[in-house]
């Protein structure tokens, strides 16, 4: 196995290797934060709409989403025009593929919040007369959103400077992210959830479940970041001895 090398001697957001593309890179960048910030937004008012039944939240995700949509198409031709206009070498086409991968695992979350929507719609369609959710799951659910709103504007923020340090802040938030998780599936199993329809469940577990994913797509962001950074794909290391190689190289 390649070892972590030490830290790079040139900046790569300003680097020799990319000044030749540094205003196509910004403008590539620039569209992946805007991607990001408005997933992170909208998973916000999703959530919200969910807690305080409020289904004009949940619609007005729905109808922002198609925002991101175009957004990740026209990250999709900048990559293009790079590639077919610049020709690069292949330190910078790993720049620009990374970047590609990171606009679609962007637009991949934002998916995820219109599946959140869409089942908090529902959910509220459902005519129940008492609360939606009771206080503890509502606690819950509040820290799992939390959780995952995080991880993915961190991760998000890291793409601006190819940040490893934040990104493996990412990475060691993932066990908060799962724990996270668990508790929602552990309350929602207990009899004390007895109250709810089945219906009920399986809606609140499809929310708990987006939510999750939008923190898995935070965590590849992040692993497309340290690829940029590093030059080392870092896909299926483990987790705790890559956090703890890259801690000990000064990150």
């Amino acid at each position: 196995m390649n070892a972590i090398p030490p830290k790079p001697t040139i900046d790569l957001a300003t680097g020799h290797t990319v000044r030749r593309y540094d205003e196509e890179l910004a403008k590539l960048r620039g569209i992946i934060i805007d991607i990001g910030q408005r997933v992170v937004e909208q998973t916000q008012a999703a959530v919200i709409a969910l807690i305080e039944r409020e289904e004009s939240f949940a619609y007005r995700v729905l109808d922002r989403e198609p925002l991101i949509d175009y957004l990740s198409l026209d990250a999709d031709e900048e990559v293009f025009r790079m590639i077919t206009r610049r020709q690069p070498t292949a330190v910078d086409l790993r720049i620009v593929l990374a970047l590609s991968k990171i606009a679609s695992e962007a637009e991949r979350a934002g998916d995820k919040v219109v599946r959140i929507a869409r089942q908090v719609l529902e959910l509220l369609g459902l005519d129940i007369a008492t609360e939606l959710l009771p206080d503890g799951l509502k606690t819950l659910m509040l820290e799992l959103d939390d959780k995952a709103c995080s991880m993915f504007d961190r991760s998000i923020h890291a793409v601006d400077s190819f940040d490893v340090t934040l990104s493996l802040a990412i990475f060691e938030d993932e066990p908060k992210l799962y724990h996270a998780s668990n508790e929602v599936r552990r309350l929602l199993g207990e009899s004390s959830q007895e109250q709810m329809t089945p219906r009920q469940t399986v809606g609140l577990l499809t929310i708990a479940h987006a939510l999750e994913r939008i923190g898995n797509h935070a965590t590849t962001i992040a692993e497309q970041v340290i690829y940029v950074a590093l030059g080392q794909d870092v896909r299926f290391r483990n987790r705790e001895i890559l956090i703890d190689t890259l801690r000990h190289h000064g990150y």
